[in-house]
């Protein structure tokens, strides 16, 4: 299967948990198969589908609704932040 390169994910705050074991931290560029979607990273980070979260591509908030069919492509900037909470 064809890859799509340099998508780049950020994990802010408490997400930083779900780097990849080899690639601690928070800003990572992950090498994806062409047809990841958003839900696929999820799944490849082992973040659970009940962790709350806020997703954003490009600028954009990704609805929970959508993470399997939002596709990456290549040169993507994917944010996978904890909600923000006001006081």
């Amino acid at each position: 299967m064809k890859q799509v390169s340099g998508v780049h994910v950020k994990l802010g705050g408490a997400m930083v948990q779900y780097a990849p074991p080899d690639q601690p931290g928070s800003r990572h560029v992950l090498e994806l198969d062409q047809e990841t979607s958003v839900q696929d990273v999820l799944d490849k980070l082992h973040v659970p589908a009940e962790q709350p979260l806020m997703v954003i591509l490009n600028d954009a908030m990704v609805a929970r609704t959508e993470y399997a069919t939002t596709v990456l492509t290549q040169g993507d900037a994917l944010s996978l932040m904890p909600p923000i909470k006001a006081g």
